[in-house]
């Protein structure tokens, strides 16, 4: 009887798992971010400045959730079926979606990201 009721209290969300060794990059405000699904958690991937150029940053942003219709970490939520990505229940960007790391990281070109920049 006290399986059902806990049961019945978390409705609809799963936690982390279904989604894991695969990623996203979204563009927020014109910004690149990374997001990579792995082991139950999630770590974000952008570029910062470093000593001399860019670098690449990876952080863990903690466990994420699922349901049939979204993705929730912190307070961003990822909608599955149009990849918008929420935070603060705000639209921010839009996302794409890589099956694994290797094509993951291979979509986060620094090269490519600068590409145009005046300064």
């Amino acid at each position: 009887m006290l399986k059902i009721f806990i049961i019945l209290l978390i409705p609809n969300f799963v936690l982390g798992g279904e989604i894991d060794g695969k990623g996203i990059i979204c563009k927020v405000y014109g910004d690149t971010i990374g997001y990579f699904f792995e082991t139950d958690r999630v770590y974000e991937y952008k570029f910062q400045g470093g000593d001399k150029e860019l670098e690449l940053s990876k952080k863990d942003k903690g466990l994420y959730q699922t349901n049939e219709n979204s993705i929730y970490f912190g307070e961003t939520r990822i909608d599955r079926k149009t990849l918008k990505f929420h935070k603060y229940s705000s639209f921010r960007g839009k996302c794409s979606v890589y099956k694994d790391f290797k094509v993951f990281s291979k979509a986060l070109d620094k090269r490519e990201l600068i590409k145009g920049n005046k300064i």
